[in-house]
């Protein structure tokens, strides 16, 4: 397969190296090679950076027999639309930080609970030249696989995805508590001041969905209820991310959900997931992780049994193993997050109504900015078809929020202006 610009520095030399360094193999020698797309269905319309699979064939002094050997490339855009913008950008500096760094010091901090528990692929390699590159392992090799994101994942996936994502959080609070900065890199997330003037998609989309709400099937009273939102959605979202949450801050990935979740079975048994894409992490409160996830990941059913309960297992296995390693600042009760899940239930309308029918469509140019900092002004969607798709779930989560008040926040700021400007002198 012909090569890419970005592509164009793979050669047997630096394949060799590659095996060398990695494998402490010697004498050897690349018998052949392929560089391809990654996959043929690259679920990111903002090609956050070039994906490719290097397969190698190779024998070596230890191995003299042809081995047959496949890496993942990450590589940063060297041409196209997309230049300028990580010229500006730090995405991929901060995933390098997260694969050099970061990572392997969580897989430390929880290996000290007398288990090595992965938490990503390993880094095989990574450069600042020719081009910004990360090399990791090939994890289908070892039998992981992404799930159909159309068909959401079943209770047995999600609640092992939310269990993972507390390994995750937990080692993250453990070094924040030793030490508030360990995440310098990572204070700017989705929703933050500075990302607003590329953040329209969201509450344009929420405006959308009032304005369809005939079509949608959403009744008027309730459609005058989502006509109230855009308004005050970017900084209700903004206020999520920048919860204090009681003092419990976490990294979160920050964009968790099905096609950055890799499982394994063995036989017809689920054995492990393994997280990938860390471009977004941000420090905040957990709840910007598990809102996220609910809203774009389990299938319907699931989220409409086992909601409550995933969120309790998620907040299970946090206490658990912060308890475990001994954390000594205070840990948020199950009431507490559930109360902080309700305060910016905000964040999870939003969600609903902009991430999760975009996020269920097996379609490359339907996935919404959550990096604002790669932002294409030019992404071309079919929002109104996608939303007609998704409508009757869509309609019957917007039915959920409305009984418990999630869908007030636009009405009541309204009301409340309404009354300061009658009384101002």
């Amino acid at each position: 397969m012909p090569k890419t610009a970005e592509t164009k520095f793979v050669n047997s030399l630096f394949l060799t190296n590659l095996i060398q360094t990695q494998y402490g193999e010697t004498e050897v020698k690349i018998k052949a090679y392929d560089v391809e797309p990654a996959s043929a269905d690259i679920n990111d319309p903002y090609a956050r950076s070039s994906m490719n699979r290097i397969l190698i064939k190779y024998t070596s002094k230890e191995n003299p027999t042809e081995t047959v050997i496949t890496f993942v490339a990450k590589i940063k855009p060297t041409e196209g639309l997309l230049v300028e913008q990580f010229k500006k950008a730090d995405v991929f500096e901060k995933e390098i930080l997260m694969y050099k760094s970061v990572l392997p010091s969580m897989v430390t901090m929880i290996a000290k609970l007398g288990s090595v528990i992965e938490l990503a692929p390993q880094l095989i390699y990574s450069s600042e030249t020719p081009s910004d590159l990360v090399v990791l392992e090939d994890l289908t090799a070892r039998g992981y696989s992404v799930e159909n994101q159309t068909l959401g994942l079943s209770y047995e996936q999600s609640k092992m995805a939310v269990e993972k994502l507390a390994f995750f959080h937990a080692a993250s609070a453990m070094m924040l508590s030793e030490n508030g900065q360990a995440f310098p890199k990572f204070t700017k997330g989705t929703f933050h001041a500075e990302h607003k003037d590329k953040l329209s998609y969201f509450p344009d989309t929420i405006r959308m969905v009032g304005e369809m709400a005939a079509e949608l099937d959403i009744s008027q009273p309730m459609a005058d209820k989502l006509l109230k939102l855009p308004a005050k959605a970017l900084q209700k979202a903004i206020e999520a991310y920048e919860s204090d949450f009681k003092g419990f801050k976490v990294l979160n990935h920050g964009d968790f959900w099905t096609n950055n979740i890799l499982f394994k079975y063995q036989g017809n048994e689920l054995v492990d997931a393994i997280f990938v894409d860390f471009q977004n992490c941000v420090v905040g409160s957990p709840i910007i992780d598990l809102v996220y996830f609910l809203a774009a990941s389990p299938a319907h059913e699931v989220l409409e049994k086992h909601r409550d309960e995933l969120v309790y297992i998620y907040h299970e296995t946090l206490v658990l193993l912060l308890q475990k390693m001994g954390y000594m600042k205070s840990i948020p009760s199950l009431l507490e997050l559930q109360v902080e899940l309700l305060k910016h239930g905000s964040l999870q309308v939003i969600y609903a109504l902009t991430v999760s029918p975009f996020m269920r469509t097996k379609d490359a140019h339907n996935t919404p900015p959550m990096q604002p900092t790669l932002h294409s002004p030019n992404q071309s969607t079919n929002v109104k078809q996608v939303l007609r798709a998704h409508a009757p779930s869509t309609v019957a989560q917007l039915k959920a929020y409305e009984m418990v008040g999630l869908l007030d926040w636009g009405a009541n700021e309204s009301k409340i202006k309404g009354l300061m400007s009658r009384f101002q002198r």
